[in-house]
């Protein structure tokens, strides 16, 4: 997926989440989800996702116009990949940190 555009916008404190509104502009089949945009947006790439039950989906593109990739991992999976060790969780609690609100 994305980790090198996620981890680079981090750094620059230009990832923005926030949750799709009504009246917000999104791809089909992704009113209900939360979503990671780039500040600066130069390429088009949106991050959507939500959790249903012990799933993630994720539903992303990397160009404007491109047809969503989805991709579905379980919150066991991402805990075992990324959450496990001590320097892993304070890598992801300082990504959260980092993150801005719409």
């Amino acid at each position: 997926m994305q980790s090198a555009w996620l981890k680079q916008n981090i750094a620059a404190n230009q990832l923005v989440y926030g949750i799709v509104k009504p009246s917000d502009t999104v791809p089909a089949g992704v009113n209900d989800y939360s979503y990671l945009v780039a500040t600066d947006d130069q390429d088009g790439t949106a991050i959507f996702f939500k959790v249903e039950g012990q799933t993630v989906i994720i539903k992303y593109t990397s160009q404007r116009n491109a047809k969503l990739k989805t991709k579905d991992l379980t919150l066991a999976q991402l805990r075992k990949e990324f959450y496990q060790t001590r320097s892993q969780k304070k890598q992801v609690d300082n990504y959260v940190a980092g993150l801005r609100t719409e």
